[in-house]
């Protein structure tokens, strides 16, 4: 119906097989023949669309897809498109543009009326799988034992699932799966289901019935031929285990029949994170929600979340404070909620206050959960942002106490090779990649500092000519946000941003480098509260300079310091926490920590030692093949998969690899590739720092009136 609005399509045969990618999804959405059975036959049926031969679609309700309607999900704003373009696009929560969906863009290239018919349209068919539509007559998921084992049952009295789902008699549903069952599948062939369409990555949701949990109780009584009713009380079958509608289920629109529409009328990180143009009014760059635009949580409600050794380091406040986080314990909640308590028990002014993180989205959820906290009005007044955000907000701010102009450019990795080539035309790929990462490790005071030197004095000229170019650019490189924020730091400047954050809380301390050690120093040298929350064991950024032993002497550096621990893991199972400590405790600095799993899942760990990379890369997709049930009828016939017993209930979305190197992944790609296993890689270069888009930045550059020099150089030469 969607695309019978826009007239332009009616040449088209329009068909849907999005989700027949594997044996057990084939005819989850099919197309339907009566031809030949040959490519020819098929290919000419589909080019003519005659109605003789091509008989239209069988598919799935498409509202549940992620995005069909417009909105923001953790906004909990869901809107059709007249409301999208009633407030202009933008979210009523966070004021950003909402995430559009696939109705938007329909309306906006419709030009028939709602529910006009084209006389060529195939006719289609939408149906709920058997096992979704059991799942919610149990009150169970469709992926449960008990769904596939009475899923199993039912096709083996009654025959195919198509057939089921299409055909078969209801009283003859009713009597193999009960009446619940039967009248599920009646609402749905006459269309009569509730859809909650999905909207900006959120899944919809389709039901057979709504509001009516009496009758399935009483309905689900009856449910399996010939089992008694003491029988069917044990195994589960009650209201109790029914699933709650989702969080935003009262404000997305249901339909009978129509879609809502029809009715009615959703990072690559830069190293540390760092906008390019970071004006001082921008730093306390607050993401409020539309369900706390006034005032927070009561302070009770806070503290009721946390555990004993959590609220401990929540209400210290009498000393610097360092908070030894192990994995999983909740850093970012007692991080927040310690601030929270600041504001709301100890009477701190919300803009005394200074957050700071190393990545745009650590300081995004924290801006989240302060918001939640304390509600729109305070929680903004609250600085959060990165190292890099605060230095380039001073030196936006103060900067030309140090000789710095207030409109510096910040330069990424490309514009910095840009600038250093021509500086230094007589360095080759290598050396200039080495010149580089001296100067960054100078900048930083990182442990490569002496390996720095060594190369930077090769070559006497190299520093000056670097630092000359960027003074000519009028332009800062990313360490120079943190090095000249210092310097700045320790004029008479330092004063007034004491006397601006009198609490400061750093997170991820230990991958604090030489330099922003330094800075953190200064800042609360006038008497601020210190508290710095991490893991020494969990020190990642040491390539880039960071030492995870400024950590380890917090209270030599801050002195009258004191050290908590969180120890309660909310994220793992004892094995693989007990497992992870076993390698941990290896690290020369380690302290011992003990972590204790909340929960009591059982998880099996294997360990495979693999003879070369390729065949870690095989053994890998082994294993997803195995555990999804095959990706092809190769898999059974080759004997990669075992055809015994039914398959374990996995889907591909259920699966992660994790990999130590980037060098890796290349392999594993390629193993996914040959298998014809779908996958996504993250962290691969961002769209900013791929070829086509930075001709275009350059070329952009060049439009303005003072274009930086390395932008200009850059669009030059591409």
């Amino acid at each position: 119906p969607m695309n019978w609005r826009v007239s332009w399509l009616d040449d088209y045969t329009l068909i849907s097989n999005s989700d027949a990618h594997s044996p057990p999804k084939l005819a989850r959405e099919a197309t339907l023949f009566d031809t030949e059975l040959s490519y020819d036959s098929l290919f000419n049926a589909l080019k003519s669309g005659d109605p003789a031969e091509f008989q239209g679609t069988i598919e799935f309700f498409p509202e549940e897809g992620k995005y069909h309607l417009d909105g923001h999900r953790k906004c909990g704003v869901c809107w059709d498109p007249a409301t999208t373009i009633a407030n202009k696009g933008l979210c009523s929560g966070c004021g950003k543009p909402v995430t559009v969906g696939v109705y938007h863009r329909v309306e906006e290239l419709a030009d028939r009326a709602l529910g006009t018919r084209p006389p060529t349209a195939a006719p289609f068919t939408s149906l709920i799988p058997l096992p979704e539509a059991l799942g919610e007559v149990l009150s169970v998921g469709p992926n449960s034992k008990r769904v596939q084992t009475e899923y199993l049952r039912i096709l083996g009295r009654l025959g195919p699932e198509l057939e089921i789902l299409q055909a078969t008699p209801l009283e003859d549903i009713s009597a193999a799966g009960g009446p619940v069952l039967a009248e599920g599948i009646r609402r749905m062939r006459e269309g009569e289901v509730v859809a909650q369409s999905g909207y900006d990555g959120e899944y919809g949701v389709i039901r057979m019935f709504e509001g009516e949990a009496d009758q399935l109780s009483s309905f689900q009584l009856g449910m399996f031929a010939g089992e008694p009713a003491a029988a069917q009380k044990e195994s589960g079958a009650t209201e109790e285990g029914r699933e709650p509608p989702g969080e935003n289920a009262q404000s997305l629109p249901s339909k009978k029949a129509e879609s809502p529409v029809e009715n009615a009328l959703a990072d690559k990180e830069v190293p540390y994170g760092l906008p390019l143009d970071v004006e001082p009014e921008e730093l306390p760059l607050s993401r409020p929600s539309a369900r706390h635009d006034a005032v927070g949580q009561k302070e009770t409600d806070w503290f009721n979340q946390l555990n004993a050794e959590q609220k401990a380091a929540a209400v210290h406040t009498s000393t610097p404070l360092a908070i030894v986080a192990g994995p999983g314990t909740g850093k970012t909640r007692t991080l927040t909620v310690r601030i929270a308590h600041l504001i709301e028990t100890k009477g701190v002014a919300p803009s005394s206050i200074l957050a700071v993180t190393f990545t745009n989205r650590a300081a995004e959820e924290m801006r989240e959960r302060l918001t939640e906290l304390l509600g729109t009005n305070r929680s903004a007044q609250i600085t959060v942002g990165t190292f890099h955000q605060l230095g380039a907000s001073l030196l936006r701010e103060f900067g030309a106490a140090v000789g710095i102009p207030q409109n510096f450019t910040i330069l990424a990795d490309t514009d910095r090779q840009t600038l250093l080539r021509r500086a230094c035309p007589e360095l080759g790929a290598r050396e200039l990649q080495a010149a580089l990462e001296a100067i960054s490790a100078r900048k930083n005071g990182s442990t490569a500092a002496t390996a720095a030197e060594d190369i930077l004095e090769s070559d006497g000229d190299l520093w000056a000519s670097y630092q000359a170019a960027l003074k000519e650019a009028n332009a800062l490189d990313f360490d120079d946000l943190i090095l000249c924020a210092v310097q700045l730091l320790e004029t008479d400047v330092l004063g007034a941003v004491q006397a601006r954050f009198r609490w400061i809380s750093v997170d991820e301390y230990q991958d604090v480098n030489s330099a922003q050690h330094r800075l953190l120093t200064l800042l609360a040298a006038g008497g601020a509260n210190l508290c710095v929350i991490g893991d020494p064991d969990q020190a990642i950024y040491g390539f880039r300079g960071a030492d995870h032993r400024f950590f380890l002497s917090f209270e030599e550096d801050f002195p009258g310091g004191k050290r908590l621990h969180l120890g309660r893991n909310y994220r793992s199972a004892q094995t693989i926490l007990d497992a992870a400590m076993q390698v941990i405790s290896r690290n020369p600095d380690h302290q011992a920590t003990a972590l204790i799993a909340d929960f009591a899942e059982q998880v099996k760990l294997d360990v495979y030692r693999a003879p070369t990379d390729k065949a870690e890369a095989e053994y890998v997709v082994h294993q997803v093949e195995q555990m999804v049930g095959g990706v092809s009828y190769f898999s059974l016939d080759s004997g990669r998969v075992d055809d015994d017993g039914l398959p374990e209930d996995f889907s591909f979305g259920d699966f992660a690899v994790l990999y130590r190197l980037n060098a890796q992944a290349r392999l594993i790609e390629e193993a996914f590739d040959r298998s014809g296993i779908p996958y996504s890689t993250i962290g691969g270069s961002a769209l900013a720092e791929q070829s086509p888009a930075q001709e275009i930045l350059a070329l952009l550059s060049l439009t303005q009136a003072q274009a930086s020099e390395p932008a200009a150089a850059t669009a030059a030469a591409r």
